[in-house]
């Protein structure tokens, strides 16, 4: 199965921060489909980031920037979903090697090497001329194999939309340039809270392991992290600790088979091999030191394992990787990629370790629209496989008891429109648009995606395994999905329905509901159809105003929203509208951050009809008509009007008429006697406005 860091081949800018060059990237390659990739230079002095050559904002420590978004890359069909050259195969229990030899020569085929974790399991090289698929029902046919299947590919997923920005704390900050939208207060991750806590910002001895693309261990956000293999002695040429690796001083590279862990690569799409792998490391871990960016996790200890280059990964090198973490002291692993093969094998091997995965759900399909992990569609994982398939991502997707699957929500707590789902196969959201993050050469930059997701909850879950040492990862994945924040977007899209709360998890608890209020006022109670009417509102959270979002629903048929806004400071909010019909109107606050919803009281509206009205002539003599006509807003065929005459003492119906096409309506009056006679026309009210009244108009007759 190949992986990649997205599933689709595409195209975008790339703007580089310090000269303001421009290039065109696609890739077949490091899919990574990413709006923008600007990128600042890091300085040496406090608290601040060099602007580059083009005017972008300085980056303060820790905080948002405002830094050039680029058009968003247009995905092309699928990429290649398997290595072409080699595939699996898992022997039955009691074949020999013998036995096994005579199958490879009868297929064809030969050993490349055996795999860990998985039982009976090695790689083979498909024959030439033959096809994978060929060669995998070859296999399959023999009765001493118990399968076969593809060497899947993966690649690191970036995929993004639009331009969505937000971070560890949410202020409501806009503070990427060109972001339209300010976030809501409070829908992070809670990690201050969590930092907070008498375990603080983690513990050097939780190993997390980032199996992804080579990370650039030398960043100054990153290499005061890294992990150290205490075992090996630096660059003697010698396997000091007899783990099978020589001089894996901080890792290995499992693509070229060495421990050079950044690799400082051009892809043919013009971005760095080692970008995906050094972004998702510092959202999980970058250090506090007054340069770049903080962590989630900002004092664990990173274990850079690369298996995903601008061709990227596969089955054999993601197992690799897992192997190698469990065996040298990692407990979480985070795999922020993905393919939409189900490959058994690498499902096997997540099964069979000790650690914790944390995935990410994915970022849809070749159209950038989430898909639903719950299902599938035909033709997932092969080269058939279309653009926009409803396809879910692996390894995400498994249902392994050991996986945590990550979709991404947005800086108002809104599901992105390119997050994967499912309400039994992803378990919660953490951010995941315009998150800022390191790039190698001591850069920074703002990328979208799951992959982004994923890391936020990893560096959560290393808080956690920081402050409860020797947790299971049973009982660690249980912390996590029991103590998050629900929000309204993720209800029936993942299984929690709810965001990460670094707080909660540490201390084991999630934050109970506080008691919240809301009223509702209005300008007005009868107004007529096209006057504008003011709905406000005042909500209390615990008795204090807050700076939360909330709704001005109507009722038709059901409750339906018609505004959405944030209160102010003292807690208040209004909504205009201009109805055309009597409608009841209510307040609504949403359940959100672990706050508990609230509903105001309903208050109906009258609302009149506007009713005009036009005598032809206003004196007539004795036996002449004259026409009274009018146009009732809003339009309605069919209403009933009755044209009253005043008779000193009341207003007597005369004739009635019905509205006809655009509201309109007319009378013909005829001028019986001398005088003077007063008129109107009359709306007795229905169901959808009020009683209404046009206008007196006087007639003269002589």
């Amino acid at each position: 199965m190949p992986i990649y860091p997205g599933r689709t081949g595409a195209s975008c800018r790339l703007q580089t921060g310090t000269g303001g060059a421009s290039v065109s990237r696609t890739s077949a390659s490091l899919v990574a489909t990413i709006a923008a990739l600007t990128v600042v230079g890091l300085v040496s002095g406090p608290s601040a980031i060099a602007a580059p050559a083009g005017g972008a904002k300085a980056l303060a420590r820790d905080g948002a920037t405002t830094l050039t978004r680029l058009p968003t890359r247009v995905s092309s069909a699928a990429d290649d979903a398997v290595v072409a050259n080699k595939v699996l195969v898992r022997w039955k229990a009691g074949v020999s090697t013998g036995s096994r030899r005579i199958v490879r020569a009868d297929v064809g085929v030969r050993s490349l090497r055996t795999l860990p974790l998985v039982p009976r399991a090695e790689s083979v090289a498909v024959p030439a001329g033959a096809t994978v698929n060929e060669t995998v029902a070859a296999l399959r046919a023999d009765p001493r194999v118990a399968t076969a299947q593809p060497v899947f590919r993966y690649r690191a997923m970036t995929d993004s939309y639009e331009p969505n920005q937000w971070g560890l704390s949410n202020t409501g900050q806009v503070p990427e340039q060109g972001y339209s939208s300010a976030g809501a207060p409070g829908v992070d991750v809670n990690a201050q809270g969590a930092w907070a806590l008498p375990s603080g910002t983690g513990s050097a001895s939780t190993v997390v392991a980032v199996i992804d693309t080579g990370v650039d261990i030398a960043h100054p956000d990153l290499s005061a992290g890294i992990w150290t293999n205490s075992g090996e002695i630096p660059g003697n040429g010698i396997d000091d600790d007899g783990n099978g690796f020589i001089d894996d001083v901080h890792g290995w590279d499992f693509l070229n088979n060495d421990n050079s862990l950044y690799d400082n690569t051009t892809c043919s799409d013009t971005s760095d091999e080692d970008f995906h792998g050094t972004h998702v490391s510092g959202i999980i871990g970058a250090r506090r030191n007054t340069l770049g960016v903080v962590g989630v996790a900002p004092s664990v200890t990173i274990m850079p394992l690369k298996t995903i280059g601008c061709s990227g990964g596969d089955t054999t090198t993601v197992i690799d990787a897992l192997a190698y973490a469990e065996q040298n002291g990692a407990t979480i692993a985070n795999m922020s990629l993905g393919g939409t093969g189900y490959d058994s094998a690498l499902k096997a091997a997540i099964d069979a370790s000790g650690l914790l995965v944390v995935a990410a759900a994915g970022n849809g399909g070749g159209d950038g629209v989430g898909d639903n992990n719950d299902f599938s569609v035909a033709g997932c994982g092969t080269a058939s496989e279309a653009a926009n398939a409803n396809c879910p991502e692996y390894p995400a997707s498994f249902s392994s008891a050991n996986i945590v699957a990550v979709a991404a929500v947005d800086n108002r707590g809104t599901l992105t429109s390119f997050s994967n789902y499912g309400a039994s196969s992803v378990d919660v959201a953490a951010p995941g648009a315009s998150i800022i993050s390191d790039y190698p050469n001591q850069q920074l930059t703002f990328l979208d995606g799951t992959s982004m997701a994923t890391p936020f909850v990893t560096g959560v879950a290393a808080l956690v395994t920081s402050a409860v040492p020797g947790i299971s990862k049973a009982a660690l994945k249980t912390r996590l999905l029991s103590t998050v924040r629900p929000l309204p977007s993720l209800s029936g899209r993942t299984v929690t329905g709810g965001i990460v709360d670094a707080a909660a998890a540490v201390a084991g608890s999630p934050v109970a509901p506080s008691t919240s209020s809301l009223s509702l006022t209005r300008s007005a109670s009868t107004i007529t159809a096209g006057s504008a009417l003011t709905l406000s509102t005042s909500l209390s959270v615990t008795g204090s105003a807050q700076l939360r979002p909330v709704e001005l629903q109507v009722y038709s048929g059901g409750w339906k929203r018609v505004c959405s806004v944030t209160t102010s400071a003292t807690g208040t909010a209004s909504c205009v509208q201009y109805p055309k019909y009597s409608a009841a109107y209510m307040w609504y606050f949403p359940a959100f951050m672990g706050q508990a919803p609230a509903w105001s009281a309903y208050r109906t509206v009258a609302v009149r009809p506007a009713i005009s009205s036009t005598l032809s002539r206003s004196r007539v003599f004795v036996g002449q008509r004259v026409t009274w006509g009018g146009v009732v807003t809003p339009h309605r065929v069919g209403l009933t009007l009755v044209l009253q005459r005043w008779t000193g003492t009341r207003w007597a119906a005369v004739k009635s008429t019905k509205t006809v096409s655009q509201g309109k309506y007319s009378f013909s009056i005829a001028g019986s006697s001398r005088g003077t006679v007063r008129y109107r026309v009359h709306f007795a009210g229905d169901a959808g406005n009020a009683a209404q009244n046009t206008s007196v108009r006087t007639l003269s007759v002589v």
